[in-house]
């Protein structure tokens, strides 16, 4: 009687059910309790202990506290249809009795036989998860640029988590949970294309570059060598050399001049952009060390207003403002091509082998497969076709030209995801991208009217042109201009990604940019005839210098003050058509349409009726 009514007086959480699930919890708290001290006891996070910290054991104490609250309904709904308030009791366990052993034995064993099987699964689940193949090939045509590109990076044998996630358990379930997302993305084809950059939310580079690199320890400047070949026949070998000014990260180490100086160790340096890929930056503040503000500069080409600035968002700026794509780079045609024919890859000797190249990489073909038939068809067919016994006889060249075009293409150009060289900017520099020149552009004005300054020696020695030489020789003794073209006037001015655009080969005459129509009269002429200054729209030869018999007989006729420029348009000079006259005689829209007016007025004569000269 005093069993049962001891029975009886207990709360629903007396049942075999809710014991097991209080027993998971338990032990799955004393676990936490014991991993959080010995995390806490390492000089460094570990992210194998954390995700049981903070992932696995919390879960088996979700799972524990579920399983007790459910037995606890289970015993409520039993006792309100037995109508008795009385607990069961619990089950007898007598290891006295053979069969009651033989039963623990077997739950002892097998229970911790799939409690240690379970464990080495979650582990290697959780190792598998910060592999490279789960992060680049699980979502294979997601992930196939980035991945194909992680490949052939410097980066190549860095893990994926060390720089996306880091140590440590908080970033990797951020990471996760973020993935989650993208995951349902990718189930439901719902994804963009080209994925967007940069990746939003990303943990500080402090916490993940730093971890190799130092730029507090940068100092002094670092030789770089760029080899270059011409667009000509002979593929003209040359080398750029330059000292970049990598330091300026403390002042303890050579002063505060150099790149690293944006880092922040003595100044923090803070932008706005106004669009997502941070190409457009008005505004920039300084501040030094103890957060005291020394300087803000204001782009004049900012055509907004302050408190619009103020809406934007402001970052702070660390490695990834400049060295944005450390990894994930796709080869513009140039510069690949450039070093497939350093390496050997391609014969330098093939005769406009760096032309026909790049020609052919820089074309839009709709597959991979169109790609590879389009530049075996473009290459092979300008050799058949120019150069017969150079394809006869080096067939295999042409071959390795071949199949190194497609090497690059593979490596830069993704139609399924929409992405090629020039999806996304690449700010460390600024040949290909405006890069540097976001901010030092000379248009970014403080209101003391102190300017971002845009001159090379900042960054970086002038460069020097050469001949190719050997790694780590300099040619001291080259008399050829750093630019292959003389840069004064308003081309002097004009930002470097202009004219060398991603990829492509820059313009080498006026009318590839300016598109002007080289077949118009007097266009055979040089610049210079007209243009007293070179890059210079102003001042301008008087057409009498060279129109001077003409000049007079155009002073007949209807057009007695009318200036040559009035009806010859600048470099297109022939009056064809209608437009040219209808602009002062509107009157004439329909005389005779939709004839040209020269076919019946002969200006140069002062023939052909009203208006003739």
């Amino acid at each position: 009687m005093a069993e049962e009514e001891r029975i009886s007086r207990g709360g629903l959480y007396r049942n075999a059910v809710s014991f097991f699930g209080a027993l998971i919890s338990c032990g799955s708290l004393l676990l936490i309790v014991f991993a959080l001290a010995l995390d806490y006891s390492f000089k460094r996070p570990s992210p194998y202990l954390g995700i049981f910290t903070y992932m696995v054991f919390p879960t088996f104490f979700a799972v524990g506290a579920a399983v007790f609250l459910y037995g606890m309904r289970r015993e409520g709904i039993r006792r309100l249809r037995s109508g008795s308030d009385v607990a069961l009791p619990y089950p007898r366990l007598d290891l006295n009795d053979p069969i009651h052993r033989k039963r623990f034995t077997y739950v002892a064993f097998g229970g911790t036989a799939v409690a240690i099987l379970m464990t080495f699964v979650t582990y290697n689940a959780f190792l598998y998860t910060e592999s490279v193949s789960f992060c680049g090939t699980l979502c294979h045509t997601v992930m196939q640029p980035e991945y194909t590109a992680y490949l052939a990076s410097p980066h190549a044998r860095v893990a994926c988590v060390d720089c996306h996630v880091g140590h440590g358990a908080a970033w990797y379930v951020k990471a996760k949970i973020s993935g989650v997302r993208q995951v349902l993305a990718v189930v439901t084809n719902s994804y963009p294309t080209p994925i967007p950059q940069p990746i939003e939310n990303l943990r500080p580079a402090r916490e993940t570059c730093e971890e190799c690199h130092w730029p507090a320890k940068f100092f002094g400047t670092q030789l770089m060598q760029i080899p270059h070949f011409r667009y000509n026949e002979e593929n003209s070998a040359e080398q750029i050399s330059l000292g970049v000014k990598t330091g300026g990260g403390s002042s303890s180490l050579g002063g505060t001049a150099g790149i690293h100086w944006h880092m922040i160790i003595k100044n923090r340096v803070s932008y706005t952009a106004t669009d997502r890929q941070k190409q457009e930056i008005p505004y920039v503040e300084v501040r030094d060390a103890s957060g005291k503000l020394e300087n803000v500069y204001t782009s004049l080409d900012y055509k907004g207003t302050k408190e619009q600035l103020k809406t934007l968002r402001m970052d702070l700026m660390d490695c990834m403002d400049c060295h944005n794509r450390p990894t994930h780079i796709f080869p513009p045609p140039d510069s690949a091509v450039d070093r497939a024919m350093t390496t050997g890859l391609i014969q330098r000797t093939l005769p406009w082998a760096k032309k026909v190249v790049v020609d052919a990489l820089v074309r839009d073909y709709p597959t991979r497969e169109k790609a590879r038939e389009g530049l075996k068809k473009e290459i092979e067919g300008f050799y058949r076709e120019k150069y017969p016994s150079i394809f006869q006889s080096r067939k295999a060249d042409v071959d390795n030209a071949v199949e190194t075009a497609i090497g690059i293409y593979d490596r830069s150009v993704f139609p399924d995801m929409k992405v090629n060289w020039k999806t996304y900017a690449t700010n460390i520099g600024h040949r290909n991208w405006p890069g540097c020149f976001r901010c030092h552009d000379g248009r970014h004005v403080s209101e003391k009217g102190k300017v971002l300054s845009m001159e090379c020696t900042e960054c970086h020695t002038m460069p020097k042109r050469g001949p190719l030489l050997p790694l780590g020789s300099v040619s001291t003794e080259s008399k050829m201009p750093w630019h292959p073209i003389t840069l004064v006037g308003k081309h002097a001015r004009i930002l470097c990604n202009r004219c060398h655009s991603a990829g492509y080969r820059p313009p080498s005459e006026c009318a590839e940019c300016h598109k002007f129509d080289t077949s118009a009269p007097m266009m055979k002429m040089a610049c210079t005839d007209c243009h007293q200054k070179v890059g210079e729209v102003k001042p301008l030869t008087s057409c009498k210098e060279c129109h001077g018999t003409l000049y007079g007989l155009h002073r007949k006729g209807g057009h007695p003050d009318a200036e040559c420029k009035n009806c010859h348009k600048p470099h297109t000079w022939a009056v064809t058509g209608r437009d040219t006259c209808l602009q002062c005689h509107s009157d004439m829209k329909e005389h005779n349409a939709p004839k040209a007016c020269p076919d019946c007025h002969d200006f140069r004569k002062g023939k052909g009726g009203k208006g003739a000269s």
